[in-house]
């Protein structure tokens, strides 16, 4: 056996004497109630508005990155409330929960850069026309197309962006939130050794 081994490698059998076992990590009393509403606002606005500010999503080609990190900053708070540590099912909860919250400002402010950017490219439409038909596109993607660059905001294309960017924040910030949850534990668990 390893100097350092504490089960036995065939059958899995502790080799420790129990006095010497480590503390178990359960404790008595009841666990501190968690509020995932804080924590999830504040990494819902962060993954919103950084993954949808056109400047950083045209400089930044790891776009979900921010989403991820929303995701983890949420779980970082919610492990502050509790310091013997979260679950994974917590980690993916207010994971999920952010991505709600930066789906709502991130199509408030994609809505808002778009209402911005019609404007400005307003004089290059016709321009922008001709160079689809020097592409030779025709049929609904020319149309298609043709809307996005328009500017055009419908009710629509709002609830398609909102739940476009529902679905993509919280599946990243829920994956984000578990990841730091796993991270911290591996790290709580190094510093118990």
């Amino acid at each position: 056996m390893p100097d350092h081994a504490r089960f036995c490698l065939q059958c899995g059998a502790s080799i420790v004497p129990p006095q010497q076992e480590p503390p178990s990590t359960v404790q008595a009393g009841p666990q501190p109630e968690l509020d995932f509403v804080q924590p999830a606002l504040t990494g819902g606005m962060l993954l919103g508005v950084l993954s949808s500010i056109p400047i950083i999503q045209a400089g930044n080609c790891l776009c979900c990155a921010w989403v991820l990190l929303g995701g983890g900053l949420a779980a970082v708070m919610l492990t502050r409330q509790r310091p013997s540590g979260i679950t994974y099912g917590d980690g993916a909860f207010v994971g999920v929960l952010s991505g709600l919250f930066g789906a709502v400002a991130g199509t408030m402010l994609q809505m808002s850069f778009r209402a911005i950017a019609s404007r400005l490219f307003e004089s290059q439409q016709q321009q922008f026309e001709q160079l689809l038909n020097q592409l030779g596109a025709e049929g609904p993607i020319r149309d298609w197309v043709l809307r996005v660059a328009s500017g055009e905001i419908s009710a629509a294309t709002l609830i398609f962006t909102f739940f476009t960017n529902l679905l993509a924040y919280s599946l990243f910030a829920m994956i984000g939130g578990i990841l730091t949850v796993a991270i911290l534990e591996k790290r709580k668990a190094r510093t118990a050794l």
